[in-house]
């Protein structure tokens, strides 16, 4: 083969490799992102990052989400799974996930007690409370509207309370109350919970 046409060879070859390169770049970058739903069928642990982790700490409460599995998020997961009454081993797996799922999304937290909502029915959403504080508490949700919604909660456990008249609400506030009703603690750093944005209850 002569000099002319072994280059003409050699040209042609990687123009054939970079429209690969090219093709296999574009079909990686359109993938699409991992949703909650596909995320409950992963294996969570120290040092894991992405999506399904961010999906983990939204779905825990009271933690920054920034998608990386670190010691905060290995501590909170292991007092979930302690006051949920489940194996504890500091790693989200399928039973860990189940429970998330049963009691939604966190839509409040202060003191160490965090607010679940999910939507059971067209009309109805359900609520569960955790209480991580030590303490025996008392909790009320103030949202648009003026409505209230308060409870009693043991101290360290994780239960369904109750269900409220399904609408379009934004939380104004949580006041928690730790020990007595001298001790409490307010937050308006709460989530919307109108319907579009709750999960289904499990």
């Amino acid at each position: 083969m002569s000099d002319t046409l072994r280059a003409r060879a050699l040209t042609a070859l990687f123009a054939a490799v970079a429209v690969v390169a090219t093709t296999f770049v574009i079909s990686v970058a359109s993938a699409p992102a991992a949703n909650a739903a596909s995320c409950y069928s992963t294996y969570l642990s120290y040092g894991s990052r992405g999506t399904c982790v961010k999906v983990l700490q939204r779905k825990l409460g009271a933690l920054s989400v920034d998608g990386v599995y670190g010691s905060g998020t290995r501590s909170r997961v292991r007092a979930f799974q302690a006051d949920a009454g489940i194996g504890v081993d500091g790693k989200a797996g399928p039973q860990t996930w189940r429970k998330l799922r049963t009691y939604g999304k966190a839509v409040a937290w202060k003191s160490g007690v965090t607010v679940y909502l999910c939507e059971e029915s067209s009309t109805r959403f359900r609520y569960a409370v955790w209480n991580n504080s030590g303490k025996r508490a008392a909790w009320e949700l103030r949202v648009e509207g003026g409505h209230v919604f308060e409870k009693f909660v043991g101290d360290d456990r994780i239960a369904i309370q109750g269900r409220m008249h399904a609408g379009t609400y934004d939380s104004k506030k949580l006041t928690v109350w730790l020990g007595n009703f001298d001790n409490y603690k307010i937050t308006t750093k709460v989530r919307d919970f109108s319907r579009r944005t709750l999960p289904n209850c499990a």
